[in-house]
């Protein structure tokens, strides 16, 4: 069975839905932020099922889109990319060909959104992961600003 993805609330709460007989029940589930792959959850009903804990903020929606990465220190850390996510706060991609990022650095991104309008989105960003090929970067922004373009494009 597929592994159920369950979000998690900003009090590390969660809701589990027993797929075999719909109850529901809501447990605390901080401890479990550092873990890695599914759980297996059993409910009162006897049944047990696999759920990934999502405890993210924001939605990351998947993506296929083109477009460009640079790092204003280093000249030799840009290139070409695919982001492979994208949410109101950062952005997944595989850089084409090899990279030398890593946690911490600092970097800008350009890419265009495949909505309607071809949305242009540069932002600058702190790459949080680096791991092989996928890196996860979070936009550096002012507090209380807002992309509408972007906005709109995640609730598409």
């Amino acid at each position: 069975m597929e592994p159920i993805k369950v979000y998690v609330n900003v009090d590390f709460t969660a809701v589990f839905t027993c797929p075999h007989c719909g109850k529901s029940k809501t447990m605390n589930v901080e401890k479990y932020k550092d873990k890695k792959g599914p759980l297996k959850v059993r409910c009162k009903c006897r049944g047990t099922y696999p759920v990934t804990l999502e405890f993210r903020r924001q939605y990351r929606k998947p993506t296929e889109l083109a477009g460009d990465f640079s790092c204003p220190d280093n000249p030799l850390k840009g290139g070409k990319m695919v982001v492979k996510n994208v949410s109101m706060g950062g952005v997944g991609f595989v850089p084409r060909g090899r990279h030398n990022l890593a946690a911490g650095d600092r970097i800008y991104v350009k890419f265009l959104l495949d909505d309607p309008k071809r949305s242009l989105i540069e932002k600058r960003c702190i790459v949080r992961v680096a791991e092989n090929q996928y890196i996860g970067a979070q936009f550096d922004v002012q507090p209380g600003t807002y992309d509408a373009a972007l906005g709109f494009y995640l609730r598409r």
